[in-house]
């Protein structure tokens, strides 16, 4: 059943009461509430009955026939849950080995200036390519001692974070993203009528056109080499600059030295190799995990693979191979005995409770949408009478819009790239400015969207209120947007990728110096000597 605009409610609803309260659990289940009182028909019973079905699946009284999958029930929810219990756990046990501590000790004397402590975070984002989850909780495990060390607000932290990890697997042919993104437009194209291409090959062909991936990870470096802030953000880092107060709150709501992990005393014999051993085992086995999944070493094609793999099962694998490999690991070594090292497991497990709990209604948010045709009430608003060349800009504003009301970037994916493809070969239009139009307003969501998962991850890992890190990050992702489109529209005027490419780049550097120049809150003392940069404020 279509409810019409109705269907707009729930994720409007948690967005602006999360925003105005800044309490994101309340926020987020009024959201899906509301979305329950309108399917069951206004019945407060009934809602209740609803929202339950939500969490475990719903089943039909008469012939018993399941109906509706539970976010609690679906294979690919629980793998993310375990994920995350796996890497608070994980944390935990590395925190208590000291390599944390030690990994911070060696960045410290190799770093000199917090534009490194910045860079560093960044360069991290982007060699963990292949899966945005990994990448973001353990870029924050590594790097947040660090960049406490430099004075570097917490905010800064989540979105250089965020926007790395996203915006790598949005461009990089070899994520855990990729093979959602070939099955999609292989399906696609032969709806559309279009045989004889490989569907790994076309989205290799699309990259240059994802101007908002592109611009997502640009404008990090940008900002760090040229110290622009604008907006929120630069009142964040001119507080902690001037104060020493990392962020407002925490995560988990706390005052900004409460840690999860702060109970967990570590080991004074754990040197940087601790961290990094377990580190470089989880990245190569998460590779490999993700290949064997895929059937590459039965197959021999390693393209097969990419487009078959089960990332996040592959990332269950990993991790707890290397937990128990780094029990092991920690016992033998005479760091931590194997009873302690369960204890911070333990631990760090409790940590990421509040992560999961949003990650759940989150998904019922954007399972209630389903529900009450968000989707095709969205779709709809696309007209017909749109020019040709209009085409890849409209698909990737109703991207960005979709994913922000939703976070669901995935759903949006599923939704609007059997859409696009069939629209630009109906126009005469290049598919690949309208296949990235759709991914890059789904990776536009991710960023700014309060219900997405990956936004949520950032944050967590930062250890910074939700709330906060959306509000900084938004005038970023949105000035990346506003320039995206300049090349969305060029791309459906020319049928090439260089020049909507150089006058997107363009286009943005203007727009962030002068935004930096008219919203940068006043020039930041970033000129502090050595010694007071590297001064501990955790």
């Amino acid at each position: 059943m279509d409810f019409g605009a109705w269907s707009l409610v729930p994720p409007i609803l948690a967005i602006v009461l999360a925003i105005l309260t800044k309490e994101v659990l309340l926020s987020l289940f009024l959201g899906v509430f509301s979305g329950c009182l309108i399917y069951s028909g206004w019945n407060p019973f009934q809602a209740l009955i609803t929202f339950a079905g939500l969490l475990t699946g719903s089943y039909h009284g008469e012939n018993d026939e399941y109906v509706v999958a539970g976010v609690m029930t679906d294979p690919w929810n629980v793998e993310v849950i375990l994920i995350i219990v796996l890497i608070g756990g994980l944390i935990g046990i590395m925190i208590k080995s000291g390599g944390s501590a030690g990994f911070a000790n060696l960045f410290s004397n190799k770093i000199k200036t917090r534009k490194g402590a910045e860079a560093a975070t960044w360069g991290i984002g982007l060699l963990i390519f292949f899966d945005d989850y990994f990448d973001a909780l353990t870029n924050g495990a590594i790097m947040r001692p660090v960049t406490d060390r430099y004075k570097i607000s917490r905010e800064k932290l989540s979105y250089i974070i965020d926007s790395t990890s996203v915006g790598i697997c949005l461009i990089i042919p070899f994520s855990s993203w990729v093979a959602f993104f070939c099955s999609l437009i292989g399906d696609s194209y032969r709806n559309a009528g279009v045989t004889g291409h490989n569907p790994f090959m076309v989205f290799v062909q699309s990259i240059p056109y994802n101007y908002y991936a592109w611009l997502s990870i640009i404008m990090v470096i940008v900002i760090i080499i040229f110290k622009i802030e604008f907006g929120p953000m630069a009142k964040a880092e001119k507080r902690t600059m001037e104060t020493g107060k990392l962020c407002d709150a925490t995560f988990g709501g706390g005052g900004e030295n409460e840690d999860d992990y702060s109970s967990i005393e570590p080991s004074s014999r754990g040197r940087a190799s601790d961290l990094l051993i377990p580190i470089i085992m989880l990245i190569v086995l998460s590779f490999v995990m993700m290949m064997q999944t895929g059937g590459l070493f039965e197959s021999g094609d390693f393209i097969d693979a990419l487009n078959n793999m089960d990332g996040a099962l592959a990332l269950v694998y990993a991790f707890s191979i290397v937990t128990i490999f780094s029990i092991i690991f920690f016992a033998a070594k005479r760091l931590v005995k194997v009873k302690e090292s369960i204890m911070a497991f333990v631990t760090g497990a409790k940590s990421v409770v509040f992560v999961t709990i949003l990650l759940i209604f989150g998904w019922q948010i954007a399972r209630i949408g389903e529900l009450l045709g968000i989707d095709s009430y969205v779709t709809t608003l696309f007209s017909d009478s749109v020019p040709p060349f209009l085409a890849p800009v409209i698909i990737f504003v109703f991207s960005c819009v979709m994913t922000f009301a939703t976070g669901a970037s995935w759903g949006t994916f599923a939704i609007m790239l059997p859409i696009a493809i069939p629209i630009a070969f109906a126009l005469d239009i290049t598919p690949m400015a309208c296949i990235t139009a759709v991914i890059g307003g789904g990776g536009f969501g991710a960023h700014c969207s309060l219900l997405s998962d990956t936004a949520i991850l950032s944050s967590a890992a930062s250890n910074i209120r939700h709330t906060d890190h959306i509000k900084t990050q938004i005038p970023y992702s949105v000035t990346c947007a506003a320039c995206a489109c300049v090349g969305f529209v060029l791309s459906g005027l020319m049928d090439n990728w260089y020049i909507p490419l150089a006058a997107t780049l363009a286009v943005f550097m203007v727009a962030v110096f002068i935004l930096n120049r008219l919203f940068g809150g006043g020039k930041l003392n970033l000129n502090v000597p050595q010694e007071e940069e590297a001064e501990s404020v955790g």
